[in-house]
């Protein structure tokens, strides 16, 4: 019989396991190089663990540093003023222009990435992808690579993974940004607020290396359990945070959107930077 996993919800918990070594993420299978969204989940940082973790994020983080975060900010503001209504898809228009794609691919750039992200990272509250899905995401993953001039297979997982990521995570931020009841305030106190209140990841999935740290006791024999941190729920843990449930921008305190601990997310002020142009424009 499989064991139920164990939900975490309290703030300070899911932050102390977030920087537990014995908590793991399981790797996805690396087939050999192809273009498809198998072989990119088995070849970025996401879905790896360990040294070979450590070595594609390090890759990633050095993509990022070369990034200008005010141009990506001015860049997502004249964009999403001109093109309001694809205001979701405008943060991967502006980094696949930063990533070498001509000015007038953009936007072809961004529907194969909107067609890989689903496949690369299945929605928990959506139906698993269905093979003509699959089909179509791996064909938009050759189109992508075209349009990023058929970078070396490495580089490749790196741009594309930071692409899926921008159209998954960092559209839900600005779908619930301008979705927000809030008066009228600094963009980063409504990002940041969102971000606690209503995060675009809910959920974080932890395999235990050993049973106790799943919350279990040192059972010999017993498989590895798994653990699902509630970020959603953290976020709003009231022995952390005044008053949760309201929107209440400018609030000291840190949420876990952005992880924390061992694995936090790389990519955070390229997607506020991007996130604030886009809201910015939209909100006026």
């Amino acid at each position: 019989m499989t064991s139920q996993p164990r939900v975490v919800s309290h703030h300070d918990e899911v932050r102390a396991m977030l920087s537990d070594p014995d908590l793991t993420v399981v790797p996805a299978p690396r087939p050999p190089f192809a273009l498809t969204v198998a072989w990119l989940r088995g070849a970025v940082s996401r879905f790896a663990d360990g040294p070979v973790h450590a070595a594609r994020r390090a890759a990633a983080v050095e993509v990022l540093a070369g990034l200008d975060t005010r141009v990506l900010r001015a860049e997502a503001f004249r964009l999403a003023s001109s093109h309001p209504r694809e205001a979701e898809l405008v943060p991967v228009q502006v980094l696949a222009l930063a990533f070498g794609v001509r000015a007038e691919d953009v936007r072809r750039a961004a529907r194969a990435v909107a067609a890989i992200a689903p496949v690369y990272l299945p929605s928990p509250a959506s139906p698993l992808p269905s093979e003509q899905d699959i089909v179509a995401a791996d064909e938009s993953l050759v189109r992508l690579s075209r349009l990023l001039g058929d970078p070396e297979p490495e580089r490749l997982a790196v741009l594309a993974g930071l692409l899926a990521q921008a159209c998954d995570s960092t559209a839900g931020l600005i779908r619930n940004a301008l979705a927000a009841d809030a008066a009228p305030c600094p963009v980063e106190d409504l990002l940041a607020e969102t971000l606690r209140h209503d995060p675009p990841v809910r959920v974080l999935r932890r395999t235990a290396a050993r049973p106790e740290a799943a919350g279990g006791g040192a059972v010999p024999g017993a498989e590895p359990g798994v653990v699902v941190l509630d970020v959603a729920a953290a976020n709003r843990d009231p022995e952390v945070f005044d008053d949760p449930d309201r929107f209440r921008p400018g609030r000291a305190q840190e949420h876990l959107t952005f992880g924390a601990g061992l694995r936090p997310c790389p990519g955070q002020t390229v997607a506020l930077a991007l996130a604030a142009g886009v809201v910015e424009a939209v909100r006026g």
